[in-house]
């Protein structure tokens, strides 16, 4: 089953996928804020309204870095 999300819900899920890329290629102390931003195309003045502080982006971003580890384990 497909689920639709919209603009914004879109947009943080590709803040989270590469700041987790980010991860899982350079470690945990390898996440940039602004350069995570700008990887994902956006502006470092967007972060906000995405994330609530600094540390929340890098948490979610490991958690998924974590969970496509295994999933990638499990394929």
């Amino acid at each position: 089953m497909a689920i639709l999300l919209n603009r914004k819900e879109e947009t943080h899920e590709r803040i989270v996928r590469t700041a987790a890329l980010a991860i899982r290629q350079r470690g945990y102390s390898g996440v940039d804020v602004a350069e995570v931003m700008k990887e994902s195309g956006l502006t470092h003045g967007g972060f906000y309204a995405h994330f609530d502080s600094k540390t929340s982006m890098p948490a979610q971003a490991a958690d998924r870095a974590g969970a496509d580890g295994v999933q990638a384990l499990h394929a």
